[in-house]
């Protein structure tokens, strides 16, 4: 049987590591992540929401479009590369109807 080490706790971003020993020469490092405070964050942001609120205001030139939990960034990170070099993938992996509970805003992410 594997023996299982915790390796780090952060407790503002709720993750947590692990280092299970497969054997003798194979360490394998596992970080999970609790996203329900995340996805709850996500969730009232979108509540607060109001569309067209940026029409007429010259001072708000950003918007966030979601809230996505460290673990699953850098996962994205390797699949998509950084989000200024491609904003169209991660606004397509925001806009699945997979992915709708980490958005932070309605309508269509173009």
């Amino acid at each position: 049987m594997a023996k299982k080490i915790t390796v780090d706790t952060d407790g503002v971003s709720k993750k947590t590591t692990m280092e299970y020993d497969a054997n003798e020469e194979h360490y394998v490092y596992k970080t999970e992540q609790k996203i329900d405070p995340i996805k709850d964050l996500a969730k009232s942001q979108l509540d607060l929401h109001r569309p067209g609120d940026l029409i007429g205001n010259t001072q708000k030139h950003w918007q966030k479009v979601g809230e996505i939990p460290a673990v699953l960034y850098h996962e994205l990170l390797v699949k998509f590369g950084e989000p200024r070099d491609n904003p169209k993938a991660w606004l397509r992996w925001l806009q699945d109807k997979d992915n709708e509970a980490f958005r932070t805003t309605n309508g269509r992410l173009i």
